[in-house]
């Protein structure tokens, strides 16, 4: 299967209803690009292999298993290997926070859904959640105060909170048509504004640790306009390059701001640019491609994306102002996406290895890129690592896999304890069992584990989604290695979750999930 860039909204814009704003958000909505991964792989990773990385010594990183379930939005990672995220479990988007212990639910404003959609590196989240009368709703959330909602408005009209800075402060968009506002903890929520020659509906999307905000304006129906935010200036439209279309994606540590532009509406796609405030907007070409786009970029201005060319082809992509915009490469398929990029020129994502199969990446210049399903230590066999999406400047990694997010942690040598804290417990692989089963019929599970601490295992247990639960009749286990199975008969068709939870002897748990679909006998899907 041939991936594609897919522009869709963002869980937290399709909810406030600000189809013109989700794609300067430029938050894919991952549940299809997993999807998809899942429908292309085939087998399992190969064995580890002496891949030339660093100097020839190839990078190793230990798993942990952060939650199941399908990805909502990109997750976030602070400088720590603390990580926010959402994932959508039973028809349910929850938000998580993980300490670098332990993974803690942010709770919840009454409602329902929770989107995380920014991460500060003293660990406040800001994002948003559907508060008790179902209206979208602005919130940060700290490990000692909770979640705290954002009244943006007197009336309690929508708001969103979609970054945070080290100080604590939010921006994000409220009312209807919507505005910027910025949130401190001193100050409260304050209205931005608009601009005054572009009265239309405008959302702050990114914050800088400065004060800098920067978003978009909604012009002309469907088409917006990327801008800056200070307090000296107000609010200036960036886009001097007159673009029917820009939005901004990250912001420099000097208030530089990288993003995508549509120089025309005949254009074939995208272009990245540059902005700055002495220089205006600068077009970054397209590398050689139809067309090319910015996912991320660092502080010191290194970017990460992608070209794509006329035939269908991607590739990741590296901009520096010294070196200019370079290709990547794959994993030896058609396509290849760098989706962030950190500090020390390390850029994640994804790309097909030469059976088609979408595999988690990283790369740096000095040794190219690697599949980091061949760079696991004391992983399942069956985990499919497919698509890196965040990366921290020590090199912990956020991945999505078939087991659902996790996290990943360079290994440098150092020896594992027993029982301590994050580097104990265990990694699960993907619960393996049938998507379909028949009313009465026997639906057979298993799940594979290592048990990285070798402390062995207290219990496997399993909830079927409708009400009944169980503890693993089968566990096998021998050094550190371990498998359960369990079978069930469901009485009712219907669509449910299967979830196996693996208990380590200290307490701790590790849970995996599966959707299964319960179909009448005789009945044809």
């Amino acid at each position: 299967m041939q991936f594609v860039r897919l522009n869709v909204m963002s869980p937290a814009a399709a909810l406030c209803r600000l189809a013109r704003l989700a794609r300067l958000a430029l938050l894919l909505l991952m549940s299809m690009l997993v999807s998809a991964a899942n429908a292309t792989a085939q087998g399992t990773p190969q064995p580890s292999a002496p891949d030339a990385w660093h100097g020839g010594a190839q990078a190793r990183y230990r798993v942990l298993n952060l939650g199941p379930g399908t990805i909502a939005n990109y997750p976030k990672i602070n400088a720590s290997g603390q990580v926010a995220f959402s994932m959508i479990n039973d028809g349910r988007t929850a938000g998580f926070f993980y300490d670098g212990a332990s993974v803690r639910p942010l709770g919840a404003l009454g409602g329902g859904a929770v989107y995380a959609a920014g991460l500060n590196d003293a660990g406040q989240v800001a994002g948003t959640a559907i508060n008790a009368r179902g209206v979208e709703n602005a919130f940060v959330w700290s490990a000692g105060g909770g979640m705290l909602a954002l009244r943006a408005e007197p009336g309690g009209g929508r708001s969103y909170g979609m970054a945070i800075n080290r100080d604590g402060v939010v921006a994000g968009s409220f009312g209807e048509p919507a505005r910027p506002f910025r949130w401190s903890a001193a100050g409260g929520v304050e209205d931005l504004g608009v601009m005054p020659a572009l009265p239309w509906p405008t959302g702050a999307t990114l914050l800088s640790d400065a004060g800098l905000v920067a978003g978009v304006v909604t012009i002309e129906e469907e088409n917006t306009r990327a801008f800056v935010w200070t307090r000296s200036g107000g609010a200036v439209d960036i886009d001097t390059l007159g673009s029917v279309d820009s939005a901004p994606v990250a912001i420099g540590a000097g208030g530089e701001v990288a993003g995508n532009r549509l120089a025309s509406h005949e254009d074939a796609g995208e272009r990245p640019f540059l902005w700055t405030r002495t220089g205006g907007m600068i077009d970054l070409g397209t590398g050689g491609g139809a067309t090319a786009w910015v996912n991320a970029m660092t502080p010191g201005l290194h970017i990460a994306g992608a070209i794509g060319f006329a035939d269908g082809r991607q590739r990741a992509m590296s901009w520096t102002r010294l070196g200019g915009m370079r290709q990547l490469g794959t994993l030896g398929g058609r396509t290849s996406v760098g989706r962030a990029v950190n500090g020390k020129g390390q850029i994640v994502g994804f790309a097909e290895n030469t059976a088609g199969a979408m595999r988690a990446f990283v790369w740096n210049a000095g040794g190219g890129m690697l599949d980091l399903n061949r760079a696991l230590r004391n992983a399942p066999h069956s985990l499919v690592l497919e698509h890196a999406l965040a990366i921290n400047d020590n090199g912990a990694i956020v991945a999505s896999s078939n087991a659902g997010l996790v996290l990943l942690r360079p290994d440098h040598g150092r020896a594992i304890g027993r029982n301590t804290g994050r580097d104990a417990g265990h990694v699960l692989g993907p619960l393996e069992a049938p998507r379909s089963v028949k009313v009465g019929a026997q639906l057979h599970a298993s799940v594979a584990f290592v048990d990285s601490d070798r402390s062995g295992t207290r219990s496997v247990d399993w909830s079927w989604g409708d009400g009944s639960s169980a503890s693993a009749r089968k566990v096998d286990q021998a050094a550190g290695e371990g498998s359960a199975s369990a079978s069930h008969s469901y009485s009712e068709p219907g669509t449910y979750t299967v979830t196996a939870t693996v208990v380590d002897r200290a307490g701790r748990s590790t849970a995996v999930s599966h959707a299964v679909t319960v179909t009448v006998p005789g009945a044809t899907r």
